[in-house]
């Protein structure tokens, strides 16, 4: 072969002979040395080169078609030359091949058809390729990442563009992707075609299908069909279909084409706006199930959800079905692999094989068993021998092979093909004495064998560890998703509970709540698998409570005994670039699926929230059902979604959407739903109920199911016996599952109710005995059944006791009915003996019987008793006696005769005869003859009624019933001896003859007897002959039944002269007869007393079991109602989807904001939250678990019933034994309306109606003191019984607060502190009226509320007290501040403190302000905030809101100059008295009134109200609002509006009519209250015609509210300031206050004590008053009786006196320390600094771990790497705390000691509170997740907190940075830097004393306000980029209390450090302010050793008084010093 091919190619080359240059003389020497196979390899190689060559510059189409047919000749010839082509850029080179064959066609010829040399021409380059890359991995490797996919489409571009060519490249392109070239002809010839003929296309093609070898190929085909400009439908189709089969020929082909990314395109093709062909849209919505079944981008699932809802919110049918196809996942992320191929593992430890024997677990997808060999699965290998090897045989079952043993072991396991199974092997050493493996698949023994441990261990190989065949011959197609090897044998049940975890879980079962990921199902399956342990070892009931633990504390695994863990998320292959091993290397063809599923993408975007939208959206059946099927998939294998949706509420909340779409459940929604509730409707007996919450809330939902359709109505009805009848789980389903749902109250509940129709009654009935049967125990069924009975099988009259509206859907009219049925079904339970006993062992039958009797019962009623009687007879020898000591058959005698008739009769005669009476052959005989009087009591009044009734209808049914009666005692008596010997009892003769005497004379006595009369006494007379003439009658009662038998002849045969005159005397007789019948009832000879005892004492119990039931319908009416009422208020879960940054973002929504109420340092108040919406919860209930295993009660198997003695039961009927058996005592729940705010476990301890101000408005509301938390609710009041009712109903009194205006239509908020929260209160006034209580939490909020007493208030405070001394302070308390490290934290401490420095002053501590004031340690600003709060002014009331001075005279240059005095106002005197003129007039005024005996006072208006503080606040909620309400409803005059600064002055010091109104705090701090970016209409100035808008500022504030603000501050903080500052204390709250020589007196009114409103009785009287006060003001309490001392202005006055030096003013003198503080080493970057104040150090951190502030042996870890587990760990001094698994961490901070934040790879925000138990050695400190918070689109890269400002800021991958409140865990606002990926946000930080926030991306360096607004920019892009990192590194904020130049300092890349600050001075005159960076200084850090070549980069830095810190990517801590 070789000679021939060398022939042809000699003749055109002088071929060199040797290949490798060799001198010549050895090739003359040795010829033969060369061996020919060598020799032709090398000839082939040159070959190949020459040829690549030629191929470069060959031009025309003949010359390349010769050179490719030879290179593709060569590559056949030997592998090798593939290598020499790729080498020689071959690729290269056929791209432009390809890529130049179309313009020399086009240039060529112009003829229509391609000709075929150019088709040759491509054929040859597709072959080629197709060969060269084919079982070829380095060529493979090329080819994606050299070429790649879009030079490759480039190349084909001309080629697939042109119509004459696309049919023959797509055909081509499919050769090469499948490399067959069978399919080169497959497109064309289809001109004219149809679908049908394509399809049968297909059919034939069906066994060219194959492995698709180069996906890239059909990317470009798919590309090329789906081209906009590509008219032909048909080619589309086909190349649709193409992948569509393909994905459906083998699961790996569906892996590689669902990581092309096409699920995008196919979409927009199916939902797009242009309409597919039938067929086309079939094709692709097939290929699109089939992709997103694998995989979805989570970018991909965002748009097609956004898609899903329509502009009108109504949902798209199309994107529905996508939807609902893609969320049925069954794949999690996993190694495809296609033999051979094998996955080798890295060793970690010394030996490969553990010394303590091993586990092996696996999670694996057959495809295909192989079909000759067997095959390795995992195996254990050192060099040539194999230690261990798990194999699979062709016959599906599993061999083991080991050194330890000759033969192999056959493991009988046969592995399911097509399904994720799990196996787990376990290799014990010596187990007791014999070494053993046990084999489990998904987590069940299947077996066990003795088997010698293996024997050696592997040396020096790196990877000893192989999973796969790499063998040539192998031939397995599978899937692993993950394995594990452990090294321990695990016990027997962990295989079953790792199995439960599912294939999706790929931790390393580190954490102790792994219950959490499991899903419903699982936790299921694993609760019902240790109830059945339970019951089989009823012994070892503590065995599986240890299970139980176990699996509630984790496995118990340690890190270190994992060997390896492989799964595609959190194993990295090795790098062949660097060499590094890592995890794992891939061999052989291991294809990597990366699976995230619909379900977990859902959970990125918004999870469960987002499918119960749909629900919400659903119109019609169709889209209900899907809607369901979408949430119900979305929560079935995802433990997020799930443990989400019981966050939310979410099933109660479905229960409440539904109940709105009854009509619209067809059967496909609800089997859906059911099935997510664990039914299974294609095997019933595997039903359960997997999740309760679910099954309570939907299930158990009868008012929802009421209401839908009938077919639904019924299967829901019957889904109760297949659980409890039918399924083989009802022993778990009723005792774990619905024994504590009570079912059976709910059910007795619906049957009180007109839900259901009456024609489904008997199905709910059936519902109901199930039910009961199943759990026929005293509480769920026994008692709820009788005390139902006994309340409604009686007619009562109905009482007052409910209120009609609130009984209004109750079912009056049938309620007797219903209970008789109910009844009835009860007995027919009781006829089974286990029922029987477990009833007469719960309650007392005998009284039972009496209860449910009656007085006066129905004959139904009458018939079930005595049902009931004679079952308890069958069974109970006892019963008999136990009924007479109770009386019982006295009462019968007395009540039965009054329900008499046949069917009583026949209930009778059973209980007579007993069960003798069925067997009709047999001689009946008297069972109980107790019964008998009661029988003849029955025929007396039957006879009486028969008589004397004035009613015919009752006269004839009566006389029929006595015949009935009579025919049947006939009967007996003559066939039965033993009821004949029942008349040996002369009372029951008696009554016999008393009977018939009786009716006899009456009928003697008649004018006229009709036919019944006759018959009826006929029947008599024979029944009493029967008796007389029977031995057992006594001879005296004979004689007289023969005389009333002659007297009762006489009438039947009358003589003929009958007199018609009525006898008068018998007419007598029948009235005092009648009389004598109602005597008739108690009066009875035997036991009379005790029978009317009996009688009284059943009746009262029965009267106390209907109060008790009428409570309790009135109770559920009532918590119905509430919870629906709760869960109709549960609005957020969808808010959260139209905010800004939600899913569904409503981009016509302006959002209004509003001054939120969290304050700042020195309770500042300028951060704005969103107004008017609800603000989305992000919050999680730390209870809450899933997939929880459930403590079991393990029950004896039944329960024996010992007869009780007769004795036993007391004769008389002692009230107490009645009422404790039925009387439970029903609790009217007086807090119900509040019952769900509460924390889960919160107790309520106290509950004070109160009133919370805020600014003038005052919110009724509830303070509620539970026993872990203190809340406060809006809207609620208690009433005089101590329920809790809204405030809208409730009368003014129960809350009014003198003076406040009420405010019940306003935003109604719930607050809620945990008691370690509050930090302090203090008494306050208001209005003047010593009640209010305002307290200071540790979030920085606080709260002032109003009682209506100050005895209230005082018990309030004394609770306070308890709890602020039981939890004891927080560790940082002020006294820290002494020391001299933190003297230098200046303002980074004061700030943190600043709420608690400010909250509760007292006078030391004020005279500790002051002197930190005078040695210049706080600012004027904060010494003023302190001396605000001292005299009880609060921002919360706008009453005392805090008084600041107006500083600057100056609002009229455009430059202030701070250096002169004249721009300052005269602090010496008040604003009143600034102007000679003023002062004038002031005098004038207050010796004119001093003349007439009036109050003097100098000025009628004050310096504070709250009618100025809502004036200069009118631009900002609330006080906009507030304005209003002032101002009676509508705006002032726009002239007299807050419109001009300098106007406002000008009226303030110098109009003579003016005002004398001081500033308040936002004049230093709030920019936002000068502008109006509500666009308010305030209306037009007449002076001047201009629209009232922004406020206007003074020239030298450049038109910038930020400005004006700045230097407003700077003039406060000015030294002019600083020295007059205490002239001005004076008049305000010290000794000049209320002076008459400085003239500052003020209105009478205004002074404390002046008005007493309580004292004022008259209402209009004292409504005047109030306005008084908000007018007039209220003067500050005095607080300086003596002058106040001055500043100290020593030295530099910006810094506390005794510092030479700050960074602000001398930052040119920072010096680096000579060697570094802390060195982590070089391989660990510093990433943090943290505080430490404790031990007076900075801490660095590096990646990865962040330690607590000032607790540096607490710390979190988290690894941020690519192949990341996504655990966070909590260490404390190195010892593992606790281990959080799935918490994704990227990111962390704390905001305080007890708070952390994480951002996470999955794009939210967690918010964690960090519990420590000192107690608990293993876990002392914990985190607990309490929100998450969802926003970002992309990773979170950085996030920061501030605890000051309750603030978070996170940055993301997306572009954005977040801010959120810390306190709620809401969303506020973003601030963008870009779209994506390169303008990630990868640094934030907060300015702890201002509050501005600086984010940074590559790109811009930004710094906004608190509330997001701009301040200054910097360009980063000109920046020489690093590649490693970004331009700036770190950056900090200097921080102090107040700075005169703000300071920012920055590292970079580069070791350099630079310090900037931001002004406007470059703006030029006349233009709005600019601000701008200013660099003030670069310093350059140090690098070490002189060789260094490489500068450090800054990685992190921090300020720390007037040091600053940085770390390096070295490791290394350094500080800079000034000079001391």
């Amino acid at each position: 072969m070789l000679r021939t091919l060398l022939t042809p190619l000699s003749a055109r080359f002088s071929l060199p002979s040797p290949l490798s240059p060799r001198p010549s003389t050895e090739a003359l020497e040795e010829p033969d040395e060369l061996d020919p196979e060598d020799f032709a390899r090398d000839v082939l190689v040159e070959l190949m080169r020459n040829a690549t060559e030629r191929l470069k510059t060959a031009d025309s189409l003949p010359e390349r078609i010769e050179v490719l047919n030879e290179i593709h000749k060569i590559m056949l010839q030997d592998a090798c030359t593939k290598d020499v082509f790729r080498e020689m850029d071959g690729f290269l080179v056929l791209m432009s091949v390809l890529s130049t064959i179309h313009p020399t066609f086009t240039k060529e010829t112009r003829e229509e058809a391609a000709s075929s040399e150019l088709l040759e021409a491509t054929r040859l380059v597709f072959v080629i390729l197709s060969e060269v890359l084919h079982k070829h991995n380095e060529n493979a490797a090329y080819f994606k990442t050299a070429v790649g996919h879009e030079s490759f489409a480039q190349a084909t571009l001309a080629l697939v563009s042109d119509a004459r060519t696309i049919k023959q490249t797509v055909s081509f392109l499919t050769c090469l992707a499948l490399h067959n070239f069978a399919w080169s002809r497959f497109f064309l010839h289809i001109t004219g075609a149809d679908y049908a003929a394509v399809d049968a296309k297909f059919q034939e093609f069906s066994t060219q299908l194959g492995l698709i070898h180069v996906p890239e190929a059909l990317l470009v085909l798919y590309d090329a069909v789906t081209r906009p400009t590509q008219e032909n439908a048909l080619l589309r189709y086909m190349g649709t279909k193409l992948l569509e089969r393909l994905t459906l020929h083998k699961h790996r082909n569906q892996c590689v084409l669902s990581s092309l990314g096409l699920e995008r395109s196919l979409f927009e093709r199916l939902c797009g706006s242009k309409a597919l062909v039938q067929q086309e849209r079939k094709v692709v919505q097939k290929l699109l199930k089939r992709l997103l079944d694998h995989n979805v981008r989570t970018e991909d699932a965002r748009l097609m959800f956004q898609r899903v809802i329509r502009k009108d919110d109504t949902l798209d049918p199309d994107v529905l079905e996508v939807l609902r196809a893609g969320m049925k996942v069954r794949w999690p992320e996993h190694f495809s692999l296609e033999s051979p191929a094998a996955i080798r593992l890295t060793k970690t430890g010394t030996r490969a094989l553990p010394a303590t024997g091993f586990t092996f677990l696996a999670w694996l997808w057959i495809e295909q068993v192989p079909r000759d060999k067997k095959h390795n699965i995992f195996s254990i290998v050192s060099g040539e021998r194999t230690l261990f090897s798990l194999k699979l045989r062709p016959d599906g079952l599993l061999d083991c092979e080991s050194t330890g043993n000759k033969e192999p072991a056959v493991l009988k396991a046969s592995l399911a093909k097509g399904r994720w199974a799990h196996v787990a092997l376990v290799h014990y050493p010596h187990r007791g004495s014999k070494p053993t493996i046990r084999l489990f698949v998904d987590g069940h023994m299947v077996d066990s064998v003795n088997w010698q441990y293996p024997r050696g261990d592997t040396n020096g190989i790196d990877r000893p560890y192989t999973i796969g065949d790499n063998s040539p011959d192998a031939c397995l197609n599978w899937c692993l998703a993950s394995a594990y090897l452990i090294s321990l044998p695990l016990s027997d049940e962990l295989p079953r509970f790792i199995h439960d975890l599912g294939p999706r879980y790929v931790g390393r079962f580190q954490a102790a709540d792994l219950i959490r990921f499991l899903t419903y199902e699982a936790a299921t399956a694993l609760n019902i698998y240790l109830y059945a342990r339970a019951e089989q070892s009823r012994g070892s009931a503590s065995e599986v409570k240890s299970l139980i633990n176990s699996f509630k504390h984790g496995v118990g695994l340690s890190e270190a005994n994992i060997v390896f863990s492989l799964s595609p998320a959190t194993t990295l292959f090795e790098d062949k670039n660097t060499g590094e091993l890592n995890d794992a290397a891939m061999d052989g063809d291991v294809f990597v699926a990366r699976c995230n599923g619909l379900d977990l993408a859902m959970w990125e975007i918004g999870g469960a929230a987002v499918s119960l939208r749909l629900v919400q959206l659903a119109n019609n059946p169709h889209e209900v059902s899907r809607a369901l099927g979408i949430l119900t998939d979305g929560l079935r294998n995802s433990w997020q979604n799930s443990e989400d949706m019981e966050r939310l509420q979410g099933y109660d909340i479905l229960a409440e959407i539904l109940r709105k779409k009854c009509q619209l459940i067809n059967m496909t929604g609800f089997e859906t739903l059911f099935e997510f509730l664990g039914m299974n409707f294609k095997s019933p007996d595997h039903s359960t109920i997997v999740n309760t919450t679910a099954y309570r809330a939907i299930a158990l939902d009868f008012q929802l199911w009421s209401r839908t359709r009938q077919e639904i109505q019924l299967v829901h009805l019957e889904h109760f016996s297949t659980l409890l009848d039918s399924s083989r789980h009802k022993r778990f389903n009723v005792k774990q599952r619905m024994g504590k749902m009570g079912v059976v109250r709910k059910l007795l509940f619906v049957l009180q109710t007109d839900w259901y129709n009456q024609d489904m009654l008997p199905f709910l009935l059936d519902a109901l005995r199930i039910v009961a049967e199943a759990n026929f125990s005293i509480d769920e069924a026994i008692r709820p059944i009788v005390s139902y009975l006994a309340a409604n099988l009686h007619e009562t009259s109905n009482g007052a006791s409910s209120p009609r509206s609130i009984m209004s859907r109750i079912d009056h009219v049938n309620a007797q009915y219903k209970a008789e049925q109910v009844f009835k079904m009860l007995v027919s339970i009781l006829d089974n003996p286990t029922m029987f006993n477990k009833f007469t062992a719960a309650l007392p039958l005998t009284r039972i019987c009496l209860l449910l009797l009656g007085d006066r019962p129905s004959s139904t009623t009458a018939t079930l008793v005595l049902r009931l009687i004679s079952i308890a007879l069958g069974m109970s020898t006892s019963f008999n006696r136990k009924f007479e000591l109770v009386s019982g058959w006295n009462v019968l005698k007395l009540v039965l005769p009054y329900g008499w008739d046949s069917q009583v009769q026949d209930a009778t005669f059973d209980v007579l005869l007993g069960r003798s009476r069925d067997k009709r052959e047999i001689v009946p005989t008297v069972v109980c003859p107790h019964i008998v009087p009661t029988i003849f009591a029955s025929l007396k009044m039957a006879l009486d009624l028969s008589r004397v009734s004035d009613d015919p209808e009752v006269r004839a049914t009566a006389t029929s019933t006595v015949e009935h009666l009579l025919e049947a005692l006939i009967d007996i008596h003559s066939s039965s001896p033993t009821f004949r010997e029942v008349f040996r009892s002369n009372a029951v003769t008696q009554s016999f003859i008393d009977a018939y005497k009786m009716f006899a004379t009456s009928v003697a006595h008649s004018a006229e007897i009709d036919q019944g009369t006759v018959r009826v006494l006929e029947k008599l007379s024979h029944l009493g002959l029967s008796i007389a003439l029977d031995n057992a009658v006594a001879v005296g009662q004979k004689q007289e039944i023969m005389d009333v038998l002659q007297a009762a002849e006489a009438v039947l045969n009358p003589r003929a002269s009958q007199e018609t005159s009525i006898d008068p005397s018998a007419v007598v007789g029948t009235k005092a007869r009648r009389r004598r019948m109602a005597s008739v009832r108690l009066s009875m000879q035997l036991g009379e007393s005790a029978v009317k005892r009996s009688i009284i004492r059943i009746r009262e119990w029965r009267k106390s079991v209907i109060v008790t039931e009428k409570k309790r319908l009135r109770k559920t009416i009532l918590d119905l109602r509430e919870h629906h009422r709760q869960v109709a208020s549960l609005t957020e879960w969808s808010t959260v989807l139209t905010t800004e940054r939600g899913l569904w973002a409503r981009s016509d929504l302006v959002p209004r904001w509003r001054l939120d109420e969290t304050e700042g340092p020195y309770r500042v108040r300028k951060r704005l939250e969103h107004d008017g919406e609800e603000l989305p919860c992000s919050k999680v209930d730390p209870n809450q678990q899933i997939g929880d295993v459930q403590e079991l009660d393990v029950d004896a198997r039944s329960i024996t019933q010992i007869e009780v003695p007769p004795w036993s039961e007391s004769y008389e009927l002692s009230s107490t034994d009645v009422d404790d058996q039925l009387g439970e005592e029903i609790v009217d729940d007086k807090h119900r309306r509040v019952r769900h705010e509460l924390e889960p476990g919160d107790v309520i301890d106290a509950v004070k109606t109160v009133a919370r101000i805020s600014g003038v408005d005052s919110a009724p509301g509830l303070l509620i003191f539970g026993r872990s938390h203190l809340y406060i609710l809006d809207g609620l009041v208690e009433n005089d019984d101590g329920e809790v009712i809204d405030a809208h109903d409730a009368p003014r009194k129960l809350f009014f607060v003198p003076g406040s205006i009420v405010d019940l239509s306003g935003h109604q908020r719930a607050q809620r502190w945990p008691h370690d929260q509050i930090m302090s209160f203090s008494d306050r006034t208001f209005l003047f009226r010593d009640v209010a209580l305002e307290i200071y939490f540790r979030d920085s909020r606080s709260l002032l509320v109003v009682f209506l007493d100050r005895k209230q208030r005082h018990e309030i405070t004394g609770r306070l007290n308890n709890i602020i001394t039981r939890l004891g302070g927080d560790p940082l308390t002020p006294g820290l501040l002494k020391s001299p490290f933190v003297g230098r934290l200046s303002a980074k401490v004061s700030s943190a403190f600043s709420a608690k420095v400010l909250s509760g002053f007292n006078q030391d501590e004020l005279s500790i302000a002051q002197r930190k004031w005078q040695s210049r340690e706080i600012s004027n600003f904060t010494y003023l905030s302190i001396l605000n709060q001292v005299s009880g002014r609060t921002p919360s009331d706008a009453t005392q809101y805090p008084v600041f001075p107006w500083v600057l005279s100056d609002y009229t240059s455009s430059n202030l100059d701070l250096s002169s005095h004249k721009s300052f106002r005269d602090l010496s005197l008040p604003m009143g008295a600034l102007t000679p003129a003023r002062q004038e007039a002031a005098r004038s005024r207050y010796e004119s009134l001093m003349s007439v005996g009036e109050k003097p006072f100098h000025y009628g208006t004050h310096f504070s109200s709250s009618m100025i503080v809502c004036h200069f606040l009118i631009r900002i909620e609330p006080f906009t609002h507030m304005f209003k309400t002032l101002q009676g409803g509508d705006w002032d005059l726009p002239d007299r509006l807050f419109s001009d600064i300098r106007r406002a002055y000008t009226s303030a010091a110098q109009d003579i009519r003016g005002d004398v109104r001081e500033l308040i705090p936002e004049f230093f701090s709030c920019p936002e209250f000068l502008e109006n970016s509500a666009n308010l209409d305030f209306g037009v100035q007449q002076s001047s015609g201009e629209r009232i808008h922004d406020v206007k500022l003074p020239p030298w504030a450049k038109q910038d509210p930020l400005l004006f603000i700045v230097l407003n501050r700077k003039a406060l903080e000015s030294d002019y300031v600083s020295e007059h500052l205490p002239q001005w204390i004076d008049l305000i709250w010290g000794c000049k206050q209320g002076d008459p020589e400085s003239c500052n007196v003020f209105h009478p009114l205004s002074y404390e004590g002046a008005i007493d409103l309580d004292a004022i009785t008259d209402e209009l009287e004292r409504e005047a008053t109030v306005g008084i006060i908000h007018n007039f003001g209220q003067t500050p309490r005095k607080i300086f009786s003596t002058p106040h001392p001055p500043r100290n202005m020593h030295g530099n006055s910006s810094l506390p006196l005794g510092i030479i030096y700050g960074i602000a003013e001398d930052y040119h003198l920072l010096t680096q320390t000579a060697r570094p503080l802390k060195d982590l080493g070089s391989d660990q970057p510093v990433r943090e600094l943290v505080l430490d104040i404790i031990g007076q150090q900075v801490v660095p951190c590096s990646d990865g771990m962040l330690c607590v502030p000032s607790r540096p042996h607490e710390a979190v870890l988290w690894d941020s790497s690519a192949a990341s587990t996504g655990a966070l760990q909590v260490v404390v001094d190195r010892k593992i705390s606790q281990v959080v698994e799935s918490a994704f961490c990227s990111c962390a901070a704390f905001a305080d000691v007890e708070t952390l934040v994480t951002g996470s790879t999955d794009n939210m925000v967690r918010l964690w509170h960090v519990v420590r138990n000192e107690r608990s050695r293993e876990q002392p400190i914990a985190l607990q997740l309490t929100h998450l918070m969802r926003g970002h689109t992309a990773r979170v890269s950085c996030i920061t907190a501030s605890r000051s400002w309750s603030l978070i800021v996170s940055g993301s991958k997306d572009g954005s940075a977040a801010l959120w409140d810390l306190n709620r865990g809401v969303y506020i606002r973003s601030v963008w830097h870009g779209a994506g990926d390169p303008y990630e946000v990868h640094l934030a930080a907060v300015n702890e004393s201002t509050g501005y926030i600086a984010t940074c991306s590559r790109h811009r360096l930004w710094l906004h306000t608190i509330n997001a607004r701009p301040i200054a920019s910097l360009d980063l892009t000109d920046i020489a980029p690093s590649p490693i990192y970004p331009p700036i590194t770190s950056l900090a904020f200097l921080e102090r209390d107040y700075s005169h130049t703000d300071l920012m300092a920055t590292g970079g890349p580069d070791g350099t450090i630079t310090l900037r600050t931001w002004n406007t001075d470059s703006t030029p005159e006349g233009e709005k302010a600019r601000w701008e960076f200013v660099s003030l200084k670069t310093l350059k850090v140090k690098t070490e050793g002189r060789f260094r070549a490489s500068t450090p980069c800054v990685t992190a830095l921090r300020f720390v008084g007037e040091s600053l810190f940085h770390g390096e990517d070295t490791g290394k801590l350094y500080g800079w010093e000034l000079p001391d």
